[in-house]
């Protein structure tokens, strides 16, 4: 799994990162450039103004039908502080007056170089003053779009908190949540991929259906005539717009991306295919945008059925399975449901079906694979300490019959030569195993202590055979440090039987131990004929390769075996430092 998840990045992963990078240049242009002044005097009750009079007339362009609306102000208190004159705006330039008054409010373009003609959405948002009771009021607004929702303004004289709090945040309470909802959730499902491991296909998949949530959620956000209430004073309205477009675009091309991963190596290719062309319609779509060729307004609902009919052209070809369908039709059946209700009743606020959606897909099938996954680590984590206590078991079960057959064939030789002396070894080995039985079969550390006792009492049994052919001594200057059971008796065994059976009488072992930079070292050396590293792992050796093996599993340490210059062995011990229990 380490070497796959180094791979290159998929080109769909490097295509979706330049489509943010460039929606975000573009958000940033629009910023800089958004192409309209607002222009208004500086200087509760509420009232819902109906108009006494409306004029249509054609603009001339293909911006649609201007409209201008007369109202009949009512009396305003000369005390009244706070109050505006408001109403929500889609994608149109305003002209309000007043009669008999030097006011004047207008929303047009600029002449500085900008992006887009639209103003966005937006608040007419204008101070009411005293004298403006009983005067009549003329409202002119020019759509920028031959398709904006035509619906007959709002105007109201209100304090914006009573708006925003009593009006407007009841209305868009339910989208409000879906939408940042789907924006946290999303942003936390992509996250994941950093904390998870997961195979190169699932993060990838998990990455994408944590952004189009994200994109989903922002494009709803976007279209709330409460955020840009709240966000009014920022003067940013044209760029929430523009940047709800742009992740309206993003949310299809992810969606193209992440069925590249649901399907098998085998089969992507196509869904590759259709993803390379949406994502590069979307580019073309945003740099037109940029160079003031294409209006995003204008293009996104034919983006969408092209990017509809991209996915459709996949499924077919590749005669999708019943799952592949149900990814899909979904999507795309809430996201109609939505326009459609939209277009029916002039608003947004009751097209939530796609996000309830968006949101319950990435519950149910995005964590699904964070569950998977985190299921899956914790049954390989079990898997692999089975392993490793497997491992440990099979290497004590090595060490008890090599250990109990070399000291039972001393005692057998002591048989033949005293049965006096062969029978009192007996006797001190059956204490011996049945004091330290548990430690033979332990597979946890044990102190220095503990397997320094067990070595001396291994070596009061050998020395009544060898008597007087060798001798063991002890540098201690380390002990309270722990090491695995039965690592020092094998280690010193080997010394013995080699130096004695090899001719060096007295044959001569040193035990030293010591601490070194981040550990501890353990050395035992002999005078006896030497001993080939390289035969560590052939039989006959079985003590030496198990102690090595046991070394590596329990404390990460380094079992090494060099020629002593004087003649002889010496085996080192170092592992990190294992301190004993208090």
């Amino acid at each position: 799994m380490r070497n796959n998840l180094l791979r290159k990045p998929y080109p769909v992963e490097l295509i979706s990162l330049f489509l943010v990078i460039l929606s975000v240049l573009l958000v940033m242009l629009i910023h800089g450039n958004h192409g309209y002044q607002s222009q208004a005097p500086a200087v509760s009750p509420f009232y819902l103004l109906r108009p006494d009079q409306v004029e249509e007339e054609l603009t001339g362009d293909d911006a649609g039908i201007r409209k201008t609306y007369t109202y009949t102000l009512p009396d305003i208190q000369t005390g009244a502080s706070g109050l505006r004159l408001m109403a929500f705006l889609r994608h149109t330039y305003a002209d309000v007056t007043v009669e008999d008054t030097e006011f004047r409010y207008t929303v047009r373009e600029s002449e500085k170089p900008h992006i887009g003609r639209t103003p966005g959405k937006m608040w007419l948002n204008i101070p009411v003053r005293a004298e403006f009771s009983g005067k009549t009021l003329r409202l002119v607004l020019t759509p920028v779009y031959d398709n904006t929702l035509s619906n007959d303004p709002e105007l109201m004289i209100i304090e914006r908190d009573t708006l925003l709090t009593t009006i407007e945040l009841p209305r868009d309470g339910l989208l409000l949540v879906l939408g940042f909802l789907a924006v946290v959730a999303g942003l936390l499902l992509a996250l994941m991929i950093l904390f998870i491991p997961l195979e190169r296909r699932e993060k990838a998949l998990m990455f994408l259906i944590g952004m189009t949530t994200v994109m989903a959620g922002l494009w709803k956000l976007s279209d709330l005539p409460v955020i840009f209430l709240l966000l009014d004073n920022l003067g940013i309205q044209k760029e929430i717009w523009f940047g709800g477009s742009v992740c309206y675009v993003l949310m299809l091309v992810f969606s193209l991306g992440k069925m590249t991963f649901l399907v098998d190596e085998n089969r992507s290719s196509t869904w590759k295919a259709c993803f390379f062309v949406g994502a590069g319609a979307a580019a073309i779509l945003l740099v037109l945008q940029m160079l003031c060729i294409l209006e995003l307004h204008q293009a996104v609902i034919w983006f969408g059925i092209g990017i509809a009919l991209l996915h459709l052209f996949a499924l077919l070809k590749q005669k999708a399975g019943l799952s592949e369908w149900l990814w899909v039709l979904p999507f795309f059946l809430t996201l109609a449901l939505d326009l459609g209700i939209k277009l029916l009743t002039g608003s947004s606020r009751l097209s939530s079906v796609f996000l309830i959606w968006t949101i319950l897909n990435l519950f149910v099938r995005g964590f699904g694979f964070v569950r998977r996954a985190v299921l899956r680590e914790r049954i390989l984590r079990q898997r692999e300490k089975e392993l490793h206590e497997a491992k440990l078991r099979n290497l004590m079960n090595q060490i008890r019959p090599h250990f109990i057959y070399n000291t039972l064939t001393a005692i057998y030789v002591l048989c033949g030569e005293d049965a006096e002396k062969a029978a009192r070894v007996t006797s001190d080995f059956m204490e011996y195993l049945q004091g330290n039985f548990s430690a033979i079969s332990a597979t946890e550390m044990i102190s220095f202590e503990n397997e320094l006792s067990y070595t001396k009492a291994y070596l009061a049994v050998m020395s009544a055979l060898y008597e007087d052919k060798f001798t063991v001594e002890y540098d201690i200057q380390a002990d309270a440090f722990c090491l695995p059971p039965l690592t020092l008796q094998p280690l010193v065994e080997n010394a013995v039987k080699y130096g004695v059976s090899g001719g060096c009488v007295p044959c001569r072992v040193i035990v030293r131990t010591r601490n070194v930079s981040g550990g501890t070292e353990m050395v035992v050396e002999d005078n006896g004929p030497g001993f080939d590293p390289a035969l560590i792992g052939e039989e006959g050796h079985v003590g030496l390769r198990n102690v090595r093996d046991r070394l590596d599993l329990m404390c990460a340490g380094k079992l090494t075996i060099a020629p002593r210059k004087e003649g002889g062995t010496i085996v080192t011990d170092t592992r990190e430092i294992f301190p004993m229990p208090v």
